[in-house]
C-alpha cells in the first residue's frame, strides 16, 4: 500500500504543479496581452537589373574581365508580414515580424525583432495613429536559385507609421505607409574547366510599402 500511497501523492504534486503553472502563464498574458499583426501589401520603387555585357568571347559568353550593364525600371512587388508579440502597456507591443517579399524572381522570408508604439488618439478605444519599426535579417530558404545565379539574404529595415480602426469584435483594421530597406547578394558564377566568370553584387533595395491588414 505504501508504494500506492507514494503514487497517489506524486500524481497529486503534479496536478498541482501543473494547476499552479497554468494560473501563472494566464496571469502572465493577463498582464501582458498577445497580439497578431497580419498584413499584406506592396513594396514600391525602382530597381536595377542587368541587360548585358561589355565585352564576349569568340563562343558568345561573357568575357572574365567583362562589364555589366544595367538598367532601371519602376517596380510593384508584393508583400506578406505577420507580427506575433505582446502589450508591455496599453500603447506599446514588442515581438517577432516574420513575412515573404517576392522581388521578382528571388524571395525572400524577413525575419525581425518588431516594435509598435501608439502615438495619437482621439478617444479610448478608439482609432488611433501608431508608428511600427521592424528591422533584422531576411533569409533566402524559400528562394529557388536558377541557373548560373545564386541569391543570399542580408539585412531588412522597415519603419512606417500607421491607423487602427477598431471593430466591435475587439480585433482591428490596419493601414500602414513605411519604407523598407532591403539588402541582398546575388551570385553569377558561369566558371567551367576552361573558361572562367563570376561576379558578386550586392544589392540596395530601397521601397514604399503600403500595407493592409488586421489586429487579433
Amino acid at each position: 500500500m505504501k508504494p500506492l500511497y507514494k503514487t497517489i501523492v506524486l500524481l497529486a504534486l503534479s496536478v498541482l504543479s501543473l494547476k499552479a503553472q497554468d494560473n501563472e502563464k494566464k496571469g502572465f498574458f493577463k498582464k501582458y496581452p498577445f497580439v497578431n499583426m497580419t498584413e499584406f501589401g506592396v513594396l514600391m520603387g525602382r530597381t536595377k537589373f542587368p541587360m548585358g555585357y561589355s565585352r564576349y568571347d569568340s563562343w558568345g559568353r561573357p568575357a572574365s574581365d567583362a562589364i555589366t550593364y544595367y538598367n532601371v525600371q519602376n517596380r510593384v512587388n508584393v508583400s506578406v508580414m505577420t507580427f506575433n508579440g505582446i502589450y508591455l502597456n496599453p500603447k506599446t507591443a514588442v515581438g517577432v515580424t516574420t513575412g515573404i517579399d517576392w522581388y521578382n524572381t528571388n524571395v525572400l522570408m524577413p525575419i525581425m525583432a518588431g516594435v509598435r508604439r501608439q502615438i495619437a488618439q482621439k478617444k479610448e478605444g478608439g482609432s488611433a495613429i501608431f508608428v511600427n519599426l521592424d528591422g533584422g535579417y531576411a533569409t533566402n530558404w524559400l528562394n529557388e536559385n536558377a541557373g548560373f545565379t545564386k541569391t543570399d539574404g542580408g539585412f531588412v529595415l522597415n519603419p512606417s507609421i500607421g491607423y487602427r480602426l477598431p471593430m466591435r469584435s475587439g480585433s482591428a483594421w490596419l493601414v500602414n505607409f513605411g519604407y523598407r530597406m532591403q539588402k541582398y547578394t546575388v551570385t553569377e558564377d558561369r566558371s567551367q574547366e576552361e573558361w572562367s566568370f563570376k561576379s558578386v553584387e550586392t544589392r540596395n533595395l530601397n521601397r514604399m510599402s503600403l500595407r493592409v491588414g488586421i489586429e487579433f
